[in-house]
C-alpha cells in the first residue's frame, strides 16, 4: 500500500510539476507577447510625438524664415525710398536752378505752344507756377498771340498747364508731373524693383 501511495505521490507530483512548467512558460509567453505589444505601443506613440515635434519645428524654422524674408524685404523697400528720395531731392534742387536762368523762359515759352498744339483751338487758359508771375509779359511777347494766364494753385514747381475750356482738355507740361513722372519710371529704369528677377 505504501509502494502504491509513493507511486501515486510520484506521478501526482510529476504531473504537477509538467503542469508548473506549462502554466509557467504560458505565463511566459503571455509576458513576451504583453511586451511586444506595448513595446510597439510605445514604439508607434514615439513615432507620432517626433513626427508631430518635426511639423512643429518645420512650421516655427518657415515662420522664422517668412518673418526675417518680410524684413530683409522692408528693409530694403526701405532703403530703396531712402535712394530715389535723395535722388528726386537733388533733381527737384536741379530743376529749380533752372527755372532761375535766363534759359527757362524759352523753355515754358515751348510748354505753352506745345500743350496748345495738343489741346487744339478754342478758349485756353494757361495755368503757370506763382513763381513765374513776373513772366507773363514776356512769355505773350515770345508767344505773338494773346492768351490768358492765371496762376495755378497749386505748386506746379516750373512749366505750365493748358486747358481748352472750349474743348475740355487739360494738358499738364509741368515740371511737378514731368520730375512725378520719371519718379514713377525710374524703378524699371534703375533696376531697382525688388521681388522681380532681373
Amino acid at each position: 500500500m505504501d509502494d502504491k501511495l509513493d507511486n501515486f505521490a510520484r506521478i501526482v507530483m510529476r504531473e504537477a510539476a509538467e503542469k508548473r512548467v506549462q502554466i509557467i512558460e504560458s505565463i511566459r509567453e503571455n509576458r513576451l507577447k504583453v511586451l511586444e505589444q506595448k513595446e510597439l505601443e510605445f514604439l508607434e506613440q514615439a513615432y507620432l510625438t517626433i513626427q508631430k515635434e518635426i511639423r512643429r519645428i518645420n512650421k516655427e524654422k518657415n515662420e522664422m524664415i517668412s518673418r526675417a524674408s518680410m524684413e530683409s524685404k522692408k528693409m530694403l523697400l526701405q532703403k530703396r525710398e531712402e535712394i530715389i528720395d535723395e535722388i528726386f531731392s537733388n533733381i527737384h534742387q536741379k530743376v529749380i536752378e533752372f527755372i532761375r536762368t535766363p534759359g527757362y523762359l524759352t523753355f515754358l515759352s515751348d510748354s505753352i505752344k506745345e500743350g496748345c498744339k495738343i489741346t487744339g483751338d478754342g478758349e485756353i487758359v494757361v495755368y503757370i507756377n506763382r513763381t513765374d508771375v513776373h513772366l507773363i509779359d514776356r512769355i505773350k511777347e515770345n508767344l505773338g498771340f494773346n492768351m490768358e494766364i492765371q496762376v495755378e494753385q497749386t505748386d506746379i514747381i516750373g512749366g505750365c498747364k493748358i486747358f481748352n475750356k472750349t474743348k475740355n482738355i487739360l494738358v499738364d507740361n509741368s515740371l511737378a508731373a514731368k520730375i512725378q513722372q520719371q519718379r514713377e519710371q525710374f524703378l524699371e529704369i534703375s533696376g531697382l524693383v525688388i521681388g522681380k528677377k532681373q
